[in-house]
């Protein structure tokens, strides 16, 4: 980036800075300096000791910063030990997912043609269901025939035997 000319005010007093950071950063910093020197202004002190009491406070904050980082990267840091275990074993489930996704398209598919051969299935067993009806009725007509057939061979007999 380069440098540019950014003007603030910081306790009523117009500063301009020279910076490589945005503006909107810049103004902001200026904005908190300026609330921590309000923060200690008295009637009591001096100008100058207003500014180092300021200064103090601001080094506090930083400390405190410091500190909470520090905490921070202290807590985080057997995370990030693990991290390259963790992203290994993250692309092993990726991997083992895309696998098991492969597996289920597979027999989805053969469940699919298990089905169809189910439906095809059914529907022969209906048209046999159908057909053994249709041979039952056959058999008792032509039981009934042959019973007929032999009550008129019978008549027939009776009849030549009669002439």
């Amino acid at each position: 980036m380069s440098e540019k000319k950014v003007q603030v005010e910081i306790d009523g007093a117009s500063y301009t800075l020279v910076t490589d950071e945005s503006e909107e950063q810049i103004k902001d910093i200026a904005a908190y300096v300026s609330s921590k020197i309000a923060e200690v202004k008295s009637n009591k002190l001096s100008y100058d000791r207003e500014l180092v009491l300021a200064s103090v406070n601001i080094a506090n904050d930083l400390y405190h910063v410091g500190n909470r980082y520090k905490n921070l990267k202290e807590d985080s840091s057997e995370a990030m030990e693990n991290y390259p275990g963790l992203v290994e074993n993250y692309k092993k489930a990726v991997a083992h997912n895309d696998e098991l996704i492969e597996k289920v398209d597979e027999l989805s598919q053969k469940i699919k043609i298990l089905e169809d051969d189910n439906e095809s299935l059914n529907k022969k067993i209906k048209v046999n269901e159908e057909s053994e009806r249709t041979i039952e009725k056959l058999r008792k007509e032509v039981e009934r025939l042959q019973k007929e057939a032999v009550n008129l061979k019978a008549e027939n007999d009776q009849l030549k035997g009669s002439i």
